[in-house]
């Protein structure tokens, strides 16, 4: 919790979690384990943003762990360190508050 001139504001962790989960989605050849499927499937909605994601936050530092998907193919290193700066970068810019970490943990592989 933040305290403003005239009162407070407070960021729920499923908000976190959102913010993180569209970031994550933005990343070309990479996906929330809610988005795997095909395109278009109705599993690819707002609220399932957020499987497979985790966010903590303590001493005003966040913490985010992301179960992610990977396209075949593609550098893996690249495509995770593009997941953390994007997730990172958002986070961090909505929020005010300080990213400490972003793990990603490559649960899957999609076909493509």
């Amino acid at each position: 919790m933040h305290m403003l001139e005239a009162g407070e504001y407070k960021l729920r962790q499923g908000v976190l979690e959102l913010i993180a989960g569209i970031a994550l989605n933005s990343v070309e050849g990479a996906s929330g384990v809610a988005l795997r499927g095909e395109p278009g499937e109705e599993g690819r909605k707002k609220k399932n943003l957020t499987k497979g994601i985790k966010a903590s936050h303590s001493e005003g530092k966040v913490t985010l762990d992301l179960e992610v998907h990977m396209d075949y193919g593609l550098d893996f290193h690249a495509v995770g360190a593009e997941v953390q700066r994007r997730v990172k970068e958002a986070v961090e810019s909505m929020t005010g508050w300080p990213v400490e970490a972003v793990n990603v943990d490559v649960v899957g592989v999609n076909a493509v």
